[in-house]
């Protein structure tokens, strides 16, 4: 005997006992018996809208839209043979990028030394603890306290405290439902987590749900009470922990900032005057302290790349000089000798990585003395560009500069003596001097030319446009072919998406993540903030709305997905009511089908999509690929 539907009383919810070939006398739209479901049910086709009820098989009559019918079958109208195509070029481009890599790392060795070299500076850069009594720096144990050790700054030892913190909220959260589910009632380690199936099923389910949730509504609602009342008692203590930790790390160890006080109110003048020996020599005249110097913030983002050139050039001179006067044997730049597929791929690597001109300028350094007497060529024939020292002259100071002072003692003192009153320059009275909360390494030079309130403004109002932009560009491109799928699925008989849907969406949700961080750290770079504290924390607050509007975009897509799914499916309320009758948007919001499915999309969105994948695939993409790919580089190129 199979489960039908009645469709010829009035109620709804009725279902029959029947034989298999009675299924059609009940429900003539479920006119196939299932013996493995032990029900009667519709056809299974892809894309189908409308069966072809005529006969007791898996036949089509109407397709959905996007879909065209061809002998019973529906096929996605819009494949064809640009798709293979399109696959094929894919393929092949997967293929020799495969065999390239296959290639590399099968090549021999013709940098051992530079490959050493290059991992003896990689190993440099990681955090190490102090030196011991040996002298050398080992690094820091598995069992080290992040709470508590100094590892890179306060921020790092903040930030673990937070992340413990986050875990005790959850797990103290999770504990007070799981409490509740265990003296109350064990309804509620279920309610909401019941999967969908046949159409008797979901009888069951909506009514079960509906009942389950009204008996049970108090707890929810206590719930949220303690909920809301821990949350903000714990998290003002957790706020008062963290700036108390700071303090009190920062109280015990001293660093550039501890000396410094920043100068706010500075007249603009041009780089052709001594401004910062004249401007030290006026602070320590008028606060009565010996300074260690002041650095003047100049407005130079028009000219950002010809100064960065110059002091990549710079830097590249005091390199030659410095290995010249050591008698430092110069880079072996011979190429290695390749023949055939070897060959090939080899100049291939030379022109994507931009590796050949750069080999050959390392080769002639310190080899061809002549007129640059061992300078690299690139400044030494530097007359067609603007010179560097009228691009200096032609600079201007910006409002801010920094007093370095010999003591914090004495940094207090000046800051005290000068206390609201301020000091003279070059006919600007009223100059101020404040403490600076950043550190050396922080400020970002470029910036302080280009930094007003207003400019800032206008930035970050252009970028919740391009954050909106991006949202729609996610939506478009990557969300609307899943919403697609997921709108078009016969949902019949309690059939559902497989895994590999599963697996998309949580994908779809990581890309979108990636492309706010990326969108977010643009706008926040763009702002001109002068301090990258300011800038990270700029950074958080887009990323946080960018993530809002995410979520509110999947919501509105779910919503009316979902909606769509279930009227489609006949899924009705409690009393009886078919969902495409509910006009009221509350009222649909509220019924028991549309609250589970989504809750279970925000289950799915948080888990595994953005707490679990992201953090398991991080280490490839930013350590282990780049890792791999520089020693392929460095190793097969000399």
């Amino acid at each position: 005997p199979l489960f039908v539907q009645d469709r010829t009383d009035a109620d709804f919810c009725t279902f029959q006992c029947v034989v298999p070939s009675a299924c059609a006398n009940f429900n003539p739209e479920t006119q196939i018996p299932d013996l493995e479901l032990g029900v009667c049910r519709a056809c299974v086709v892809e894309g189908c809208q409308t069966c072809d009820n005529s006969v007791a098989m898996d036949r089509c009559a109407a397709c959905s839209a996007g879909f065209v019918l061809r002998d019973g079958e529906c096929w996605f109208k819009y494949g064809g043979a640009w798709v293979n195509v399109l696959g094929g070029i894919l393929g092949c481009v997967l293929l020799f990028v495969v065999v390239w890599l296959i290639e590399w790392g099968t090549r021999a060795t013709c940098n051992e030394a530079g490959l050493a070299t290059a991992l003896k500076h990689r190993e440099a850069q990681k955090m190490k603890m102090k030196k011991d009594e040996s002298g050398e720096r080992q690094d820091f144990p598995l069992s080290t306290n992040l709470f508590r050790t100094m590892v890179a700054g306060p921020g790092l030892m903040l930030h673990f405290n937070f992340q413990a913190a986050l875990i005790i909220w959850a797990l103290v959260l999770a504990f007070v439902w799981m409490g509740f589910a265990t003296f109350v009632d064990n309804d509620l380690w279920i309610l909401g987590t019941r999967k969908f199936g046949t159409p008797r099923m979901n009888c069951i389910l909506v009514a079960w749900g509906y009942e389950t949730q009204q008996r049970l509504m108090w707890t929810k609602v206590l719930v949220l009470w303690i909920v809301y009342v821990f949350s903000f008692l714990f998290w003002m203590a957790y706020g008062v922990f963290q700036m108390r930790s700071f303090q009190e790390v920062d109280f015990q160890n001293k660093t550039m900032k501890d000396f410094v006080l920043m100068i706010v109110g500075m007249p603009t003048l041009p780089g052709t005057t001594r401004v910062e020996e004249d401007l030290k020599e006026a602070l320590e005249r008028q606060c009565g302290q010996q300074l260690v110097g002041v650095s003047v913030g100049w407005d130079w983002k028009a000219y950002e790349s010809e100064v960065r050139a110059a002091v990549k050039d710079d830097m590249d001179v005091q390199e030659a000089l410095f290995k010249s006067s050591r008698n430092l044997l110069p880079p072996d730049t011979t190429e290695p000798v390749l023949s055939g597929v070897h060959k090939f791929f080899y100049k291939l690597e030379q022109k994507v990585l931009m590796l050949e001109g750069q080999e050959r300028a390392e080769g002639n350094e310190g080899t061809e003395h002549g007129e640059t007497g061992g300078i690299p060529e690139t400044v030494a024939t530097r007359s067609n560009k603007k010179s560097i020292d009228d691009i200096l002259d032609e600079l201007t100071t910006s409002p801010v500069a920094f007093a370095v002072f010999e003591t914090q003692e004495a940094r207090d003192a000046a800051l005290e003596r000068l206390a609201g009153t301020g000091f003279s320059y070059e006919g600007t009275d009223g100059i101020q001097l404040e403490e600076c909360d950043a550190e050396p390494d922080t400020v970002q030079w470029v910036n302080f030319g280009q930094s007003t309130v207003t400019e800032k403004a206008i930035r970050i109002a252009i970028g919740f446009g391009a954050i909106l932009l991006a949202c729609a560009f996610w939506a478009v491109v990557f969300y609307a072919p899943y919403a697609y799928y997921v709108l078009t699925f016969n949902y019949s008989n309690g059939r559902q998406p497989g895994p590999i849907v599963g697996l998309s969406f949580s994908m779809i949700v990581v890309v979108g993540n990636q492309i706010m961080y990326e969108v977010c750290a643009r706008i926040s770079d763009a702002v001109g903030f002068r301090f990258k504290d300011n800038r990270e924390a700029c950074y958080m607050i887009l990323y946080t709305i960018a993530c809002c509007f995410n979520v509110a975009l999947d919501f509105v897509t779910t919503y009316f997905t979902s909606a769509a799914v279930m009227e489609g499916l006949g899924f009705r309320t409690y009393f009886g009511q078919h969902l495409s009758e509910i006009e009221s948007f509350t009222t649909k919001f509220e019924t028991y089908g549309m609250q589970r499915s989504l809750a279970e999309n925000t289950y799915r969105y948080a888990f595994p999509s953005t707490f679990l994948i992201p953090f398991l695939i991080e280490p490839f993409p930013l350590i282990i690929a780049p890792l791999l790919l520089g020693k392929l580089i460095v190793r097969t190129h000399p």
